[in-house]
């Protein structure tokens, strides 16, 4: 997900700091080149670092990792801050340390006519401001919600095989990912390539991608992560439409959560990103004991 907008007017930088910044020039980078994306990189770890926040989504890091400024467009402001524009939108990011020396503003000038939307991580105001500035609107919301891996969890009535991810499966789940995710923007556009670029990641496990199946059919999958040894998270959780209305969704959250019980520290949690207008979606996932903050939101701003 894309930071839309980073603070530019923070009083916690040094103003002589400020002076030798805003003197930092804004580039084009045509050919993305160690030193850019080096560059590119310490942004996005300051961040990480300093807002818990990565600025660049999964979809955008690894479309850079793979395949670099193919069908992209980068702006860097030294190691300060970058606007990378993309099929999706567009993604800017400011370091912490330099923010407050008009950076943000500056990215999005440049970048603005050129988007059609962009991320706000946790729903800041100051981000509100910026789109508002350069004509875009409040049109998406994604939840994130949480659950303390120790809760207990109830047991599943399903009576469907569920199973570990096998060699072979390529087509079946790509076919049901694709139906289940037919009007979704980004999950609904994976390919083969996309699908082994994220098979490909280091936190990948075949036993954490269930299946259901009927036969040679596969009727659903969930798609765990875990990130570290305190937080997994229910990562994609697809059910064919042709399978639907047989509690194959929470059947499989279910298995999905037990796989991550056994694999997360007790005092850790498990976190799922979900759209705020999902109320089916919702309904099952507070139903196991997620909940969602106000500050775990994030907002897709958008142009008419």
């Amino acid at each position: 997900m894309a930071e839309l907008a980073i603070l530019d007017a923070s009083n916690d930088t040094d103003p002589t700091t400020l002076a030798g910044m805003s003197s930092a020039q804004l580039t084009e980078i045509t050919t993305l080149d160690d030193e850019s994306l080096t560059a590119l990189q310490r942004v996005r770890a300051a961040c990480a670092t300093g807002d818990q926040q990565d600025p660049l989504d999964e979809s955008a890091a690894l479309r850079l990792k793979h395949r670099g400024l193919d069908g992209s467009r980068l702006w860097l402001i030294g190691d300060s801050g970058f606007a990378l524009l993309h099929e999706d939108g567009v993604d800017i990011a400011v370091a912490p340390s330099a923010r407050g020396a008009g950076f943000g503003t500056s990215l999005a000038s440049a970048t603005a006519e050129l988007a059609g939307s962009a991320w706000s991580h946790g729903d800041h105001p100051a981000a509100a401001v910026l789109a508002a500035k350069h004509g875009f609107e409040r049109a998406r919301e994604l939840w994130v919600m949480r659950r303390p891996i120790a809760l207990e969890l109830p047991q599943s009535s399903s009576r469907v095989g569920i199973r570990g991810y096998q060699e072979g499966d390529e087509a079946e789940l790509l076919r049901v990912n694709a139906a289940a995710f037919a009007s979704h923007p980004e999950q609904g556009a994976m390919d083969a390539d996309n699908l082994a670029e994220r098979m490909g990641e280091s936190w990948f496990d075949p036993a954490g991608l269930l299946v259901a199946t009927e036969g040679d059919r596969m009727l659903g999958f969930h798609w765990t992560k875990q990130h570290s040894a305190t937080t997994g998270e229910v990562y994609v959780v697809g059910i064919d439409p042709a399978a639907q209305g047989r509690g194959l969704g929470k059947a499989l959250t279910l298995a999905g959560l037990a796989h991550l019980a056994a694999r997360v520290e007790p005092q850790g949690e498990v976190i799922l990103y979900v759209e705020s207008d999902n109320l089916a979606a919702r309904a099952v996932y507070e139903g196991l004991g997620f909940t969602h903050a106000d500050a775990d939101t994030h907002v897709q701003y958008r142009k008419d």
